[in-house]
């Protein structure tokens, strides 16, 4: 865990999300804790650190990554349905397919807003 905060506090600082996503409250418990701790014994801390540690990856991951555990999964799961209703069996791994739900979300941030609507199933 400190290690990985190390290296998340790292890429944030490189890419001047540091202190824009953290308040002045969690830098300092996160510089302290990389300073002065080698294991976290204290729960209070573990769940103050679990909920920075998670707002940077979020703060740190890539649009089109976000775009496709959101919208790419979506729609490789509407595609899998119509086509495993047309006896195509194979289907049914189309939405565990990391690969083709990026592609979807690709070109679905490539598409013109007004054919948007008729994608994003509900």
């Amino acid at each position: 865990m400190l290690g990985e905060l190390a290296s998340l506090r790292r890429r944030a600082l490189r890419k001047g999300l540091w202190s824009k996503v953290l308040s002045k409250i969690e830098r300092s418990i996160c510089d302290l804790t990389i300073r002065a701790v080698n294991t976290i014994k204290s729960d209070k801390l573990l769940d103050a650190l679990t909920t920075i540690v998670d707002k940077l990856r979020r703060a740190l991951e890539s649009p089109v990554s976000t775009l496709t555990r959101t919208v790419g999964r979506q729609l490789a799961s509407a595609l899998a349905r119509v086509a495993y209703s047309w006896g195509h069996l194979g289907a049914q791994s189309w939405p565990l397919d990391g690969g083709f739900a990026r592609y979807l979300a690709i070109t679905y941030a490539n598409t013109p807003d007004y054919y948007r609507s008729q994608w994003v199933p509900t």
